[in-house]
This record gives C-alpha cells, sequence and structure tokens, in this order.
C-alpha cells in the first residue's frame, strides 16, 4: 500500500523492514508525482505590453471546459481611455496613498493582512467538493475495515502483507494516473475501492496482534487517529489561505529523512544499538509528518480545487494514506505501552 503495511505476527526483522522501505519509497514517488503535475515554477506575474500582467494558473484542463489555457491576461488599471486601443505612454501613474504606496492592486503582504482564516474564504464550490471527498474517504475507511475483518476471519490473515501491500500498488498508480475527463467514473471507483480493500487486508496481522494484546487498543487507536485528524483538519481551516502549503517543502524532506531511515534499517541487525534509534526516527517521526499533512493536503485540496483541479478521489486517497499511516502507528505505541 501506500504506507506501511503491518507486519505479521512471526516474520523476522528483514521482511518488516524491507516492506517499509518498499512501501516508504512508494509514498514518496506518488508525493513527488503530485507535485509535478502542479503549475510550472517561475514568476507568477511578469509585465507585458498594453499594459497587461501575465499569470499562469494551472497547467491543466479547465473543469469548466476542455480547454488547455495556462495563462490569463488580466486587465490593468487605465487611468485614460481615449480609444480601444492606449499606448503605454498614455497610460497614467496612480496618486500614491497616504502611505506611499500606489493606489492599484494591494501587495502580497497586504492581501494575507486582509485575508480572514481558510474557512472564511471557501465558496459553495469548494465546500460541496469538500463533502464529497470526505464522503468518499469515508466510504474508503469502511472499505477497508471490512476488508481487514474479513482477512481475520479467514486464511487470508495468513496472507503476509507485502503481497496485498504491494497489490494495492497497482490500483494506486491506476488512480494517480487517470483522469475523470477521461476515463469512465465507475473504472476509476472500483480502482479506489480496490486500494482501500488490499490496504485493509496488509493490516489484518498487526490487527490480530493487537487484539491479542488488548481487545481495546483497537477502538482506542482509531479514537486517537479521528481526533488527530479533526484537530488537524481545523487548525488548516481556521489558519490563513494557503499558509500550510508552506510545510510542503519541508514535509518532503522530512519523507526522504524516513526513507533513508527504512533503507538503512534493512543492514542493521536487530542488536545493533542503532536499531531502536531507527525504529523510533520511523516510527514517531512517521507519526508527526503524516499528521502535518492533514494540514498541508486540506489547503492543498482547496487549493488545486479553485485551479481546477476537482478529481475528489485523488483528493481521498491523499487523506486516506494520512488516516491510515497515523493509525498504524498509534497502534503500534498503544501495543508498546500494553506490553511495558
Amino acid at each position: 500500500s501506500s504506507c506501511p503495511p503491518s507486519p505479521s505476527p512471526s516474520p523476522g526483522p528483514w521482511p518488516a523492514a524491507h516492506t517499509r522501505t518498499l512501501s516508504m519509497s512508494f509514498m514518496f514517488g506518488v508525493r513527488a508525482a503530485r507535485l509535478s503535475l502542479r503549475c510550472p515554477t517561475g514568476p507568477a506575474s511578469r509585465p507585458s505590453s498594453m499594459g497587461h500582467s501575465l499569470r499562469c494558473y494551472s497547467s491543466r484542463p479547465s473543469r469548466f471546459g476542455n480547454k488547455k489555457r495556462t495563462q490569463v491576461l488580466e486587465q490593468e488599471p487605465e487611468a485614460a481611455r481615449g480609444g480601444d486601443w492606449v499606448s503605454q505612454s498614455q497610460v497614467k501613474e496612480a496618486p500614491p496613498t497616504a502611505a506611499g504606496a500606489p493606489a492599484t492592486f494591494p501587495s502580497y503582504e497586504q492581501r494575507q493582512q486582509q485575508a480572514g482564516s481558510q474557512y472564511e474564504s471557501l465558496s459553495d464550490g469548494v465546500v460541496a467538493h469538500m463533502r464529497r471527498v470526505y464522503a468518499t474517504l469515508a466510504t474508503g475507511i469502511g472499505i477497508s475495515a471490512a476488508a481487514s475483518v474479513t482477512a481475520m476471519a479467514t486464511p487470508l490473515g495468513l496472507v503476509h502483507p507485502l503481497i496485498p501491500g504491494l497489490g494495492a500498488m497497482v490500483p494506486l498508480l491506476g488512480l494517480m494516473y487517470t483522469s475523470k475527463h477521461t476515463h469512465s467514473q465507475t473504472l476509476r471507483a472500483g480502482l479506489f475501492a480496490a486500494f482501500t480493500g488490499l490496504s485493509g487486508w496488509a493490516m489484518a496481522p498487526l490487527l490480530l496482534v493487537a487484539l491479542k494484546v488488548s481487545p481495546a487498543i483497537v477502538p482506542q487507536a482509531l479514537a486517537i487517529t479521528t481526533g488527530l485528524f479533526g484537530t488537524m483538519t481545523a487548525l488548516s481551516l481556521f489558519a490563513k489561505p494557503g499558509s500550510m502549503l508552506r510545510l510542503g517543502v519541508p514535509l518532503g524532506a522530512g519523507m526522504l529523512m524516513l526513507l533513508g531511515c527504512g533503507v538503512a534499517g534493512m543492514f542493521v541487525p536487530v542488536t545493533s544499538a542503532w536499531y531502536p534509534l531507527l525504529h523510533s526516527i520511523n516510527l514517531y517521526g512517521g507519526l508527526g509528518i503524516f499528521t502535518l499533512y492533514i494540514a498541508y493536503d486540506t489547503q492543498n485540496m482547496i487549493n488545486e480545487y479553485e485551479m481546477g483541479e476537482d478529481d475528489h478521489l485523488k483528493h481521498a486517497v491523499d487523506l486516506f494514506i494520512n488516516f491510515k499511516v497515523i493509525f498504524q502507528r498509534v497502534l503500534l505505541l498503544l501495543m508498546g505501552r500494553s506490553d511495558d
């Protein structure tokens, strides 16, 4: 799956470390692929002739049609209109304000100071899209839970979690590289159901071990994960618009750190003094990084919708990955506390 598959009750340290490494590599690849699909880097606006500015909004087709325009001309205020065509020399400068700045468009800092919270800036379309995303996320969590229960009650629970974990990558890649505009919605919904179901199957051995330790651990982990998810979602909504998007680079660096720890854990024996350190970084670091990813993905979902990306399945997949990784790590922490 897109997050570390749970270990079975009896495998040795090498298969578990190998599983974590493959899963972390895939998650980082998915994040990098999603970032590469965004608007190309470069200046946000550059002056053009005839009193216009040229701005890049999206490199993907608009949800309002099949147009593929990536640039939008914005008319700058003109002091005089002598005809349809006004030369640059005829445009007068706007009079300065009391603070000395020209009375044209506000600066980026002024817009940030005037803007309220992300929640206050939500449009009706964004709200409708978020409801659809969270409904899809809840459906995916339900499918994953049903698959876990089915695997625990049947011989499927004896299968090594690496098999369904790697199998979940196939529908996930299908979702990432298909579009609602070019592929059947039924097909893509089936890919989402297959991904969440295989992810739940991969978690069955870990859930079996947790239930043997204490039957109350699984409900506790689910409640803690839901609380963390709701808290970070509320934090992103009451923060300034786009403020959580600045976490993208640090979170990407954190993913690289987790990837390095997973690779190192494959070559460090369990008896080494470095193994507990690498395990702690993977456990606590992964918990912190994916908790912050909830806030990042929430504002990124809003930002992408405003840019024309209204694929609720892809946004639900991002949030499902965060929920599953956090649930796994909280479950492991509670199991360790019960063992103590």
